[in-house]
C-alpha cells in the first residue's frame, strides 16, 4: 500500500521507477546499503512516526541516478529492489523468458501465461484472439439482427 518507505515505488533520474520491497530487517539492511545510507543516520525501520522523513530520504537519493543504474547496484542483492518494468521490458526480462512467464501472441500482442501452473493442467495463454469486429455478424445475430439488417448497418458506417 506505499504506506512504509520501505515498501513502495520511487522515481529516478530519468523518470522511470524503482520497486521497494525490504520488508524484513536483513532486506532493508541491503536497501540501506545500496543507498549508501548508514544506519545510524536514519529513525529505526518501524518508527512510523519517522516514515515521511526516511520516505523524503529515499526519494531524494532515488532521483540521483537512472533506474539502469540503480538496477545494477541492487541486482544480485537480497535488499529486495528491482526495476518496474514496462510489459514489453517484463516480456524481455531474462528471468521471465526462462520462466515462460509470457507468450506472444496475433498482431505481435504480449499475453501472461496462466498461474499457478499445474502438472496436469498445466493452461496456456490464449493468443489466437479475434482480429476487432471480426465476430460481429455472429453477436447480432444471436441479439436477432438478421444479415440483411447486419449488411444495412454496416454499409452506413454504423459498425467498423
Amino acid at each position: 500500500d506505499t504506506g512504509a518507505p520501505f515498501y513502495d515505488t520511487y522515481e529516478t533520474a530519468d523518470g522511470q521507477y524503482m520497486s521497494v520491497g525490504a520488508i524484513e530487517p536483513q532486506f532493508y539492511a541491503r536497501l540501506l546499503q545500496g543507498l549508501g545510507l548508514d544506519p545510524k543516520s536514519l529513525p529505526h525501520q518501524f518508527n512510523r512516526e519517522a516514515w515521511p522523513k526516511t520516505a523524503a530520504r529515499f526519494t531524494e537519493i532515488f532521483r540521483s541516478k537512472t533506474r539502469a543504474e540503480w538496477t545494477k547496484v541492487f541486482d544480485g542483492t537480497d535488499a529486495c529492489v528491482a526495476p518496474v518494468l514496462g510489459l514489453g521490458e517484463a516480456a524481455e526480462h531474462p528471468h521471465n523468458q526462462a520462466r515462460q512467464t509470457f507468450a506472444a501472441g496475433v498482431q505481435e500482442a504480449i499475453a501472461a501465461q496462466p498461474g499457478p501452473r499445474f502438472s496436469r493442467t498445466p493452461g496456456k495463454a490464449h493468443t489466437e484472439a479475434p482480429l476487432p469486429g471480426a465476430d460481429c455478424e455472429t453477436v447480432f445475430a444471436e441479439i436477432g439482427i438478421d444479415a440483411a439488417e447486419f449488411a444495412k448497418l454496416r454499409d452506413a458506417g454504423v459498425l467498423g
